[in-house]
């Protein structure tokens, strides 16, 4: 027997060399050859599930082997498993997970070499013509969970309170679910070591990536792994990512981000049809609309406040322009009368809408309630001065130019009923005014006069 295997194991392997010396031949003479055409897409979900969202990774697993690769499609997946140590890294096809590769390392799937090594394997063994990656994890936004003694503030008093711990069916879990409960389980020295924002949360290692980790690695990314091309969607399926400071932080790697202002529930994404989708060889734009169209038919019948959005990350340097601009003429406006100004900026926020962490509120929410708030204090009935009235005319135009720059650069949102006048993108802006200390480190408070802002509204 030893002898038959090894015969047939030497003859496999002489036909195989044939087929790839026959193919070489085709394709020199420029015959119509066996080789088969790269696909659209490589579609690659980096699940970190070391946490308690493990049992929701195979669940959702199970939705992308349903519809499998295909000619046009590499569905890959590398997870982060709790119950088994390395790395596994799978292929989607024909309803099973085809083991792709193991590596038997002890890492924790947070560092920035790992994510760029999964790209790497991703684009070097399943090449295509576009490429989605996907953040599969807790998320808790643009802050640290905790810096310097303070909590992120999730509210239990509006109608989003208990989030995502809300009894569905096959779409949530138990209490430890909920993003606070990560936080709270991290000792205050774990979550400095970690850095400056929380994604990719590991409880075993105690660690999750942070800012200048994501942004390390997707520059890696898209200089090393995809020659100076940008990645054509990232998407973030974990809570609390779709924020003016998240895509601004990445908005040079990737070309469409997809994520959510508010919590997400456990299930997260409904895979089969966002992967059928794909399989119609849409492009990035199109792929896009289709993730925040799918998550839409699976929660709008069961919840009111769920969200999602995609964003054109092309327009987030016109968008902190305009906000820069805004900040300017409100500080032109607050010289002439801090009183005025100073109440129209906290009537505003007290107005707008704020998700289950407190300290995130809608932009386009925030801008349409300083309108409001502005022509109820400033009008031309109760101001005498005109310098006043012309500067607060500049600054209804700055807003109105804002405002275009969100709507133009959000491409499609969905939101359940009690989050309607959410429209895509969140911004921090914390209720009493201080600033933590990790923001002060993310790229868009160093480019941006946000913070200038948000210190007139204290007065300051």
């Amino acid at each position: 027997m030893p002898y038959n295997n090894n015969i047939y194991n030497y003859q496999t392997e002489i036909i195989k060399y044939r087929i790839r010396e026959l193919i070489l031949f085709l394709g020199i003479f420029g015959i119509p050859s066996l080789i088969q055409a790269e696909p659209e897409w490589t579609f690659l979900v980096y699940a970190q599930a070391n946490n308690s969202l493990c049992p929701f990774a195979q669940k959702n697993f199970n939705d992308m082997a349903s519809i499998g690769s295909g000619k046009e499609l590499n569905i890959l997946v590398q997870w982060h498993d709790p119950t088994h140590n390395g790395v596994w890294r799978y292929k989607m096809e024909n309803g099973k997970m085809n083991l792709d590769m193991h590596l038997p390392v002890n890492i924790d799937g947070n560092a920035a070499k790992d994510l760029v090594d999964s790209m790497n394997w991703a684009v070097t063994k399943h090449p295509a013509k576009k490429y989605a990656l996907i953040l599969w994890n807790h998320g808790i936004g643009i802050l640290d969970p905790v810096w310097g003694g303070q909590s992120m503030g999730f509210s239990r008093s509006d109608a989003t309170q208990g989030n995502p711990r809300a009894r569905i069916e096959g779409l949530t879990h138990i209490e430890s679910d909920s993003a606070h409960q990560i936080v709270n389980s991290l000792s205050k020295k774990q979550l400095l070591k970690g850095g400056h924002r929380g994604i990719l949360f590991n409880e075993h290692s105690k660690t999750y990536m942070n800012n200048q980790t994501l942004s390390s690695a997707l520059s890696a990314i898209k200089t090393t792994v995809l020659k100076n091309k940008k990645i054509d969607l990232l998407g973030m399926d974990a809570c609390l990512m779709a924020m003016v400071e998240v895509c601004y932080q990445v908005r040079n790697y990737a070309e469409y981000f997809v994520g959510s202002e508010e919590v997400e529930l456990a299930f997260g994404w409904s895979y089969a049809p966002v992967l059928q989708g794909f399989v119609n060889k849409p492009s990035a734009h199109e792929a896009a609309l289709g993730i925040v169209s799918s998550y839409e038919s699976l929660y709008k019948n069961k919840i009111n406040f769920y969200s999602q959005s995609a964003v054109d990350l092309k327009l987030m340097d016109d968008l902190r322009n305009s906000i820069n601009l805004v900040v300017s003429k409100l500080t032109i406006c607050r010289d002439l009368d801090r009183t005025k100004i100073t109440s129209s900026l906290k009537q505003a926020r007290s107005h707008t809408l704020q998700f289950s962490t407190a300290s995130y509120v809608d932009l386009h929410s925030f801008f349409k309630e300083l309108q409001r708030s502005l022509a109820i204090n400033i009008n031309k009935n109760s101001i005498k001065s005109s310098t006043l009235l012309d500067a607060t005319e500049d600054l209804y135009n700055a807003i109105d130019i804002a405002i275009k720059f969100t709507e133009q650069s959000v491409v499609a949102n969905a939101t359940g009923k009690q989050l309607s006048r959410a429209r895509g993108l969140s911004v921090y802006f914390p209720i009493n005014g201080i600033i933590d200390q990790s923001y002060t480190y993310t790229d868009f408070a160093g480019d941006c006069s946000w913070n200038n802002l948000l210190s007139m509204t204290q007065g300051r």
